[in-house]
């Protein structure tokens, strides 16, 4: 079994971020020729070429990519691990870290988190609003314990429970031709430029299949990069959009904006939660995943035994 130490981990670090083994050196308080000595152990240890040395500096080999990776992630366990425990030393029970997308972090999690906040005193809790793909990665990296996704966003290896349904709807300026339907479909709504989010927003996928399925184009004016824009661009009139109607009818009593229901089957996004292993979360951790998911009833708690 190979053993490495922390030094070895911040050196390697030091080396790949600025891109000299002199310079890494420098930078934990070691000498060119004992870090050089240490790489050369531990290439020797993992059996593998890690660094590729030449005039212009270092190049990390398919291997060593890994072990910057791995290392990374040790660094940052230690760092979390000191503060954690420091925390400890002041009677704190636990530290959850929580990521959701930004619909369930305005919509959902609120009243969820006052209500466990509350029961659960002796808990740090650090929240994130995020992206879904960028939750999945966080978690998967362990920089995250709990995350909050919606749509058809991939959770690779990842345990997930179903949390809840949000619908989306089509939201338009006061006066457009739609404004005032009881119900459109995404194929009534495409006659007409839209304002849409990035390619990465859960909403892209359900229009651009309606589009598809109607052998048409989604005609983008332009692409909002967070909810309240894409609500003052459509309040201005510069096109149609899709959001879930939750947001959507909150923002309504503030904006000059319409709401209209879609009809597609498309429009309703699956909310997950997802972690690492569930059954491997500490008790306070699955308290809170057994507090969102009562919130949103019928669905099964997550095990605490």
């Amino acid at each position: 079994m190979n053993h490495f130490d922390v030094v070895d981990f911040r050196l390697f670090v030091q080396i790949a971020e600025s891109n000299s083994l002199r310079q890494g050196a420098a930078n934990v308080c070691l000498s060119a020729p004992a870090a050089s000595a240490r790489i050369a152990n531990l290439e020797a240890r993992t059996g593998t070429k890690l660094l590729m040395r030449s005039s212009k500096g270092v190049t990390l080999t398919p291997a060593g990519q890994s072990f910057l990776f791995h290392a990374r992630q040790v660094l940052r366990q230690i760092e979390e691990l000191n503060a954690d425990l420091a925390e400890y030393a002041h009677s704190l029970k636990g530290h959850l870290r929580v990521a959701a997308n930004p619909t369930a972090f305005k919509e959902f999690l609120p009243p969820v988190l006052a209500g466990y906040m509350t029961s659960h005193e002796d808990v740090r809790l650090d929240l994130r609003e995020m992206q879904s793909h960028d939750i999945v990665r966080s978690v998967s990296a362990g920089v995250t314990d709990i995350g909050v996704i919606m749509g058809e966003t991939r959770t690779e290896d990842l345990e997930v429970l179903d949390y809840r349904d949000v619908r989306l709807a089509l939201v338009t300026p006061l006066d457009h031709p739609l404004a005032h339907a009881e119900s459109v479909s995404l194929a009534d709504a495409l006659h007409y430029e839209f304002v849409e989010f990035p390619e990465s927003s859960p909403t892209f996928a359900p229009v651009h299949r309606a589009a598809e399925a109607a052998s048409t184009a989604v005609l983008t004016r332009v692409r909002a990069t967070s909810f309240d824009s894409l609500c003052s661009l459509i309040a201005a009139g510069v096109g149609v959009g899709v959001a879930p109607e939750v947001s959507a009818r909150r923002a309504a009593k503030a904006s000059p904006i319409a709401v209209v229901s879609l009809t597609d089957r498309s429009a309703i996004l699956r909310v997950r939660i997802c972690a690492r292993k569930f059954r491997a979360l500490p008790v306070f951790a699955r308290d809170f995943v057994n507090a969102l998911i009562l919130d949103a009833q019928p669905a099964e708690p997550c095990t605490t035994d």
